[in-house]
């Protein structure tokens, strides 16, 4: 098999047709948990794959990528690897929530089509029961990256696979990744997918996530709650690279230090180099433990937290607006609170949370704000047409002008209020989605 070719691909076919392979059988003795629609479908169509035999060309880095350019980090790591497996890339297809495999379109928001196609894998049956409601309980547009997640995460529990070196990629902010106009994963649904493929995860020794604030030190204790076995992490405790500007220079200097049979102490800062955003690596690994930015003292940070708290109240009341995203006083207070999170002996936690989340928004806003006008259209428009009033350009409209604006709606009892409310003014997540940043 051509090493090229090893960077597989998932767009297998073109077919339309949603039926599955229905002669099958599965362990009837088996008493089965879970959803009964899933039930069902795994019942009639599942088939234990009890003889899997180990594809020796199936031994490549698995790169889970999120953003637009995806295909090419995962081309790069396939060249950087071709002597060793290359690598397989599962990234976003051509229709959200839709997946082509093995002559079959499987619509991935119908938790039928979740079983169906997870039907065909070979995996046990509880198993496949619990792999497609993983894929059911996804997030809009995440599912055909997650469906894909679970097809080669399966072959690795069966033994097909040998999956030791593992890349997440896309935006982040210390707890999940996504793509621009795309879904999003998050790193606990990973958790949740390790528990049900525990032969696989074990398997992997190293991981690089190339994607922003997933560096810090509090950052690296989650990863071993995805992958059990890890030797080195790769990550950024600040901003990390694009793919044209820095990400896939980096991609081949951890390719590079992680082959088999090398010590896993070759994983640190250092390896980045001069590269773009080198100082923003952080690592770890079994040696050496955590390399990169030092915690400060918990004390001065916390100061730092409370003394921005003031800027960041500008911003939200809009009194002062952003000017650039990349910099400037919302972005230094954004750090700060990363790297109080990022402490080892952080505190009130889901707060700081809470504050990194709506801080991140509000650097977005020009942003945030044309994609609730876009995506909630039909509601303002109506909304307005009943109070009687004129609705403005939210698309265009700066931070202060909504929040002027708000003091003169936010009494109404019209639902679109509570919409504002929690959308515009709170910038809650349940409203304006991370992928929308």
């Amino acid at each position: 098999m051509p090493a090229q070719s090893r960077a597989e691909t998932t767009e297998t076919s073109t077919s339309t047709s949603s039926s599955a392979t229905s002669n099958a059988t599965v362990d009837t003795e088996q008493e089965l948990v879970g959803n009964q629609a899933i039930i069902d479908i795994v019942e009639a169509e599942n088939k234990e794959n009890t003889d899997a035999q180990f594809d020796p060309d199936k031994t490549g880095i698995v790169h889970v990528g999120m953003n637009k350019y995806a295909r090419d980090e995962a081309n790069t790591l396939n060249r950087a690897n071709r002597d060793r497996g290359g690598a397989i890339g599962i990234r976003n297809q051509r229709v959200q929530d839709e997946y082509k495999w093995q002559g079959v379109t499987y619509d991935l928001t119908q938790i039928e089509d979740c079983a169906k196609f997870v039907a065909t894998l070979g995996l046990k049956a509880q198993t496949a029961v619990n792999a497609a409601q993983w894929i059911a309980d996804g997030g809009s547009e995440a599912k055909d990256e997650m469906a894909q997640m679970v097809r080669v995460w399966g072959e690795a529990e069966l033994g097909i696979r040998k999956m030791d070196r593992v890349v997440l990629s896309g935006h982040s902010v210390g707890s999940m990744i996504w793509g621009d106009d795309n879904g999003q994963i998050d790193f606990d649904t990973i958790t949740e997918l390790s528990a049900i493929f525990p032969k696989a995860v074990a398997g992997v020794k190293h991981l690089m996530l190339s994607a922003c604030y997933t560096g810090g030190e509090a950052k690296m204790a989650q990863y071993p709650s995805m992958f059990p076995n890890l030797e080195s992490v790769w990550a950024y405790h600040d901003s990390s690279p694009g793919t044209w500007t820095g990400a896939m220079d980096h991609m081949k200097s951890w390719e590079g230090a992680t082959e088999e049979g090398d010590d896993a102490s070759k994983v640190d800062p250092e390896l980045a180099g001069n590269a773009r955003k080198a100082k923003n690596v952080s690592t770890w690994n079994v040696a050496d433990g955590y390399q990169g930015q030092d915690p400060m003292n918990l004390y001065e940070i916390r100061n730092q937290v409370s003394e921005g708290a003031t800027t960041f109240n500008d911003f939200f009341a809009g009194n002062v607006e952003v000017e650039n995203t990349g910099t400037g006083p919302l972005r230094d207070y954004y750090n700060v609170v990363q790297r109080y999170l990022s402490h080892p002996d952080a505190g009130d936690v889901a707060t700081f949370e809470t504050r990194r989340d709506v801080t991140i928004r509000l650097i977005y806003w020009g942003v945030v704000r044309g994609k609730f006008a876009d995506h909630y259209a039909s509601q303002l428009t109506d909304a307005y047409t009943s109070m009687g009033v004129d609705m403005p350009d939210f698309s265009s409209m700066s931070r202060g002008d909504f929040m002027a604006h708000w003091e003169t709606v936010k009494d109404g009892e019209h639902e679109v209020v509570d919409l504002m409310k929690r959308g515009l003014h709170d910038l809650s997540p349940e409203v304006i989605p991370s992928t929308w940043v």
